[in-house]
């Protein structure tokens, strides 16, 4: 037997080692009968009556398996006989990304239309930060230290989870082990939340949620059945990446529908390209002024992370200090508990608005997907603050677009490089943006321009433009821009039929593209200022880069050419009918 699954065994056979003998001995006549095979509530009595056991309460039994991480319920229903049960066997032990995005999943079509979302983000955390939690107090008692001790030092090491006031476990198995704890869940949240500094704002999140609402008699179906679902899954020796991919599934998932009521998410796509086009260096700061859900900063953190291990350098962690500010109070909580389910505690993030309060200091990277054509941020309110004229010191924005609001207070804020997606008509509108844009240009930091593929994102089907600015522009690349038409680097979303994503190798392509600083016929080209000065400042990429006409685009071109000669033949021929059917007419 291979040491991993000796030792997935021996996790079994622990907590066994925690369950009564009457559980025990339950869960063997159990195992013998079905296996890993799902039963119902009625097959497990008539089994365990076979081998001459006294049934008693089968459901309380199955609760207690399913308490210990040894049952699974497949299938929920309201009336406990019609559940489906499994039971967890050795080789089911490991929680895979797979089977965690599975799981996440029905608890996704569990509160779908009827429960915000975010209830299954804070859940989500609430269970990982729990299971790690127990899985530090463990170390410590088989490290000889008595359970308080245990508690008090992964406390110290780890998020508090133990109320030492109160003496009482605050973890996620403790609330929800009964339906009468399950209610306690909102208080334990709340106490957690003022436990802990760094998660105070927990708190502001439980009220806006409504979660003292959610959990009463109407819901508790809904609440049991996702904790059904997590009470699965141990999570305490889940990769953080992996539980930052199913935090970020969650909000992928649910995009398409808030997107409607105008949540703006960025495809993960369009940020990996982002990141690897900036080439984060270790040591450096980055700077995401419209954070959102902090993807773009966890993304940075990441790439720099398997930078370093490629390279073999240590440590093996990134060096990194994050900076984020974010307009909306919730989806700033939202953020903290992102960074940190992938282990990040290198950070700032403030609640304000970037445009008329940064809180932030400069950085090496900034990048960002502001909001695209955000009203409200002209003259009359940009103005109005002094500080802020060292922002805004190209000019101030139409009243109706704040796009070059914000990549004017990104560049003020950018030592080396930046990064933003924005709408493409940046590149063009007239009045005072072109102004903007003219001195823009003219500074000579604007080093390249992405036209992306349409459809890439949820809230609009337009293509999206990446500006690249570096402000430590090497001497061969000065009085240059580089465009980049990538307008067909998609394919299909594999689950959205009305969208597309950026492939891999597209990805790769570009960032080649942009680093190598070449051209591609029909892809990129490397344009002087002197030219986009006789172009009046208009940036639109296809006025300088048109995509090759494909075979099939040429055939189609061939075939209207023909179309349209066919129709000038039958034009002429009926023109030559009329004349002669008029000569019949002067005839009679």
């Amino acid at each position: 037997m291979s040491t991993g699954l000796v030792s997935i065994v021996s996790s079994v056979w622990e907590k066994l080692a925690h369950v009564e003998n009457w559980v025990k001995k339950r869960y063997l006549v159990l195992e013998k009968t079905f296996g890993s095979r799902s039963f119902m509530l009625s097959e497990a009595e008539e089994a365990l009556r076979k081998a001459g056991i006294e049934t008693g309460s089968v459901k309380e039994l199955l609760s207690i398996l399913q308490k210990h991480g040894l049952v699974r319920v497949e299938k929920y229903a309201l009336d406990h006989r019609y559940s489906i049960y499994r039971l967890v066997i050795p080789a089911e032990r490991e929680v895979t990304r797979d089977r965690l995005f599975k799981a996440l999943k029905a608890g996704a079509d569990l509160i779908r239309g009827g429960v915000d979302y975010k209830v299954l983000l804070v859940f989500l955390f609430y269970k990982a930060i729990s299971d790690k939690w127990q899985a530090l107090v463990k170390k410590y008692v088989s490290g000889g230290n008595t359970l308080t001790e245990a508690y008090l030092l992964a406390n110290r090491e780890y998020f508090t989870l133990y109320d030492e006031d109160e003496q009482q476990l605050l973890t996620w198995h403790e609330v929800t082990k009964r339906r009468e704890t399950l209610r306690e869940i909102t208080n334990a949240l709340l106490r957690i939340a003022e436990l802990n500094e760094e998660i105070r704002e927990l708190s502001k999140l439980v009220e806006v949620l409504g979660l003292t609402g959610f959990i009463s008699e109407d819901n508790m179906h809904i609440l049991e059945g996702i904790v059904k679902l997590f009470n699965e899954l141990d999570l305490s020796q889940v990769d953080y990446d992996i539980l930052g991919e199913a935090y970020q599934w969650i909000l992928g998932y649910f995009a398409p529908q808030k997107a409607k009521e105008g949540e703006v998410y960025t495809p993960r796509e369009v940020i990996k390209l982002m990141v690897r086009l900036l080439d984060v260096e270790n040591g450096s700061t980055v700077l995401d002024p419209a954070a959102g859900s902090a993807a773009m900063l966890i993304e940075s953190y990441k790439y720099v992370r398997s930078k370093l291990a490629q390279e073999g350098e240590e440590p093996a962690e990134p060096d990194l200090m994050l900076y984020a500010q974010e307009r909306n109070e919730i989806t700033a909580v939202l953020a903290k508990l992102n960074l940190l389910l992938n282990n990040i505690r290198d950070y700032e993030l403030c609640v304000g608005d970037s445009l008329l309060n940064p809180r932030f200091p400069e950085a090496d990277y900034v990048l960002a997907n502001p909001p695209w054509n955000q009203d409200g941020y002209g003259e009359e309110t940009l103005s109005k603050d002094p500080k802020l004229r060292r922002i805004y010191r190209y000019g101030y924005p139409p009243n109706k677009t704040a796009d070059w609001a914000w990549i004017q207070l990104m560049l003020a804020y950018t030592k080396k490089r930046m990064a933003v997606v924005i709408d493409q008509g940046v590149l063009s509108r007239p009045g005072k943006e072109k102004e903007i844009r003219r001195k823009i240009v003219e500074t000579d930091t604007l080093e390249a321009i992405i036209l992306l593929p349409e459809k890439l994102f949820y809230n609009t089907n337009a293509s999206g433009v990446i500006l690249i600015f570096n402000k430590q522009k090497p001497p061969e690349r000065k009085g240059k821009i580089l465009f980049i038409n990538a307008i067909n680097e998609h394919k299909p979303h594999p689950e959205v039929r009305r969208l597309n994503i950026l492939a891999e190798e597209s990805i790769e392509k570009i960032v080649k593209t942009y680093r190598e600083y070449r051209e591609e016929p029909g892809f990129s080209r490397i344009v002087p200022l002197e030219e986009i000065r006789k172009n009046d400042y208009n940036l639109n990429v296809t006025i300088y880069v048109q995509p090759l006409i494909t075979t099939e685009q040429a055939d189609i071109a061939k075939l209207w050419n023909e179309i349209k000669q066919l129709t000038k033949e039958r034009d002429r021929l009926e023109q030559r009918i009329e004349r002669y059917l008029q000569l019949l007419e002067l005839v009679k």
